[in-house]
């Protein structure tokens, strides 16, 4: 863990990012860290959260959980990411949160933060702008479940990811890290795990990708990109 949040690697793409004296101020807020084993619950829906986790190391994402244990996922949380932004503004959760990896996150008491930032306007404003792309993400997420084929859900859901561990300065030269399985990706897209296996296995024929026990290669990104 670093030594302070001046000092954090994940500072330059967070949204509390700031000079330096806001930081010094945010990190004597800081209650402490955190730590959660891979599949563990974080937060469950409906539930009061008493902090607010900012991720330092590991990958977790949101779901709702419906009747009969089906699962959709609504987005996958990265190292630099708050847990749930949305506890600035309420007290209950509208759906779960999991650890995909294991976790080390930074621990806030959520009234102190969402006051914290309430009292910096330039912070406030960089998590409106944090919310506008996790709902622009949003979007695209229900058009793949709405009009895009299979095929073209994975590869944008694939590229997506990337794309944002390449802006958070995480490795991504061949073969990267990348913890999802075929049923995380069928959770998110309104796929079956089989489904999700063949179109992944398409992709290794073609050419473009393989992701085999958590370990990504890109053979042709101009052709993912395409999608």
């Amino acid at each position: 863990m670093p030594i302070s949040c001046a000092q954090c690697p994940r500072l330059k793409t967070a949204f509390y990012r700031s000079e330096h004296e806001t930081l010094v101020e945010m990190e004597a807020l800081r209650a402490g860290h955190r730590h959660f084993p891979a599949k563990r619950t974080i937060y469950r829906e409906g539930e009061i959260a008493a902090d607010m986790l900012m991720i330092f190391d590991g990958w977790a994402f949101r779901y709702k959980l419906l009747p009969g244990g089906r699962r959709q996922i609504l987005s996958f949380l990265l190292p630099g990411d708050p847990i749930c932004l949305q506890l600035l503004a309420v007290d209950r959760l509208a759906f779960s949160v999991q650890s995909l990896t294991s976790i080390t996150a930074c621990s806030f008491d959520r009234r102190c933060f969402a006051d914290f930032v309430a009292d910096h306007r330039q912070i406030a404003r960089q998590a409106d702008v944090f919310c506008v792309n996790a709902q622009v993400s949003a979007d695209e997420r229900l058009i793949d479940v709405g009009r895009r084929s299979a095929y073209d859900r994975v590869g944008r859901l694939i590229l997506e990811l990337v794309t944002r561990m390449e802006a958070k300065g995480l490795p991504t030269s061949n073969p990267m890290f990348f913890p999802l399985g075929q049923t995380h990706i069928a959770d998110a897209l309104g796929l079956t795990s089989i489904h999700a296996g063949r179109v992944l296995r398409r992709f290794r024929r073609d050419g473009v990708l393989s992701l085999h026990r958590g370990r990504l290669e890109l053979f042709d990104r101009a052709a993912l990109r395409r999608l």
